[in-house]
């Protein structure tokens, strides 16, 4: 029976990280609404141009998507809170930030990687863990995303045959995203399929078809996981580039006395722009690093002494 050595005291701000994932949440909420109340005008998708309204309906269904992530995540991190030990959450962490990371997730996965790098033991396999809870966002995430972009674009008098006819901009774009998100459920059926099962972490060691099978597909999440790391450090850096061009656009409004408060506000926003960027692709670069690491999953050596004291008091 695993030993719990919280002692009745936590030192894993756990109510901070469920009101993390909870704000993370309402926030990906509000920017859907958001988008939803902007592109319902005459320049998005009531403007008539089926490229524009392509892109737009492709906007919000990629946000739907983040906001089943950021449900299910939410659901997932906040149920093993509940039960994990403070040592398991510490061996868990780059698992548990990947399925945090999000439209809204920047609090968490920032706790998360925070934490000390002590010697503890999984009591998951965290590949199998990575599969099945990003197999079935995956599964989920995009028949949402299918559904609510074909229906919107359909919804503004293109029909579907235009929508995916690749001689044309729109058509590229739309048949892009289909194919894309098809494929991207096909992937989270096989995910889930192979490690919704309870034994999965176990099966997933036998030396036979089944196991190399699953070994294969914990690699492939893992690869996924990273991927969508990387982009997400693109678009930081993206970002920032776009953040420094309108800097130096703004300063070049003004002139004499007033241009030394443009100068001052330019750079102090460019500044700030740095430093979150900066701290946005430390945390994920941790994030990835900690994925592909051996040491995941390792024993615990430093709370030996302590349980042996215990058990010691408890046969006095």
């Amino acid at each position: 029976m695993a030993t719990n050595r919280n002692y009745g005291r936590s030192y894993i701000p756990r109510g901070f990280i469920k009101f993390a994932q909870i704000l993370g949440t309402a926030v990906t909420a509000l920017i859907l609404i958001m988008t939803i109340y902007f592109f319902s005008n005459d320049e998005f998708l009531a403007s008539g141009d089926p490229t524009t309204v392509t892109w737009s309906s492709l906007i919000i269904g990629i946000e739907i998507y983040f906001l089943w992530k950021s449900i299910y995540s939410a659901y997932v991190i906040i149920s093993y809170l509940n039960k994990a030990s403070d040592e398991e959450i510490i061996a868990n962490r780059y698992i548990l930030a990947v399925l945090s990371v999000g439209v809204g997730g920047i609090v968490t996965p920032f706790i998360l990687t925070s934490m000390p790098n002590i010697e503890t033991q999984s009591s998951m396999n965290p590949r199998a863990f990575l599969a099945k809870h990003l197999g079935l966002t995956m599964l989920i995430g995009f028949t949402l995303f299918l559904v609510s972009f074909i229906s919107i674009t359909l919804s503004t008098g293109i029909t579907f045959s235009e929508l995916i006819d690749t001689s044309n901009e729109f058509g590229l774009i739309g048949f892009l995203a289909v194919t894309l998100s098809i494929v991207g459920f096909l992937i989270g059926v096989l995910g889930f399929g192979l490690f919704s099962r309870n034994n999965s972490s176990d099966l997933m060691k036998e030396k036979n078809l089944q196991g190399y099978t699953m070994q294969i597909v914990g690699v492939i999440f893992t690869i996924i996981a990273t991927l969508e790391l990387v982009f997400l450090i693109i678009m930081a850096i993206f970002r920032l580039i776009g953040v420094i061009f309108q800097s130096f656009s703004y300063m070049s409004r003004y002139d004499g006395f007033y241009k030394v408060f443009a100068i001052f506000l330019a750079f102090s926003r460019i500044g700030i722009e740095i430093w979150y960027v900066t701290w946005v692709v430390s945390m994920y670069s941790k994030i990835i690093s900690g994925l592909w690491s051996k040491e995941q999953v390792i024993k615990i050596n430093n709370f030996e002494k302590v349980d042996e004291a215990r058990v010691q008091k408890q046969n006095a």
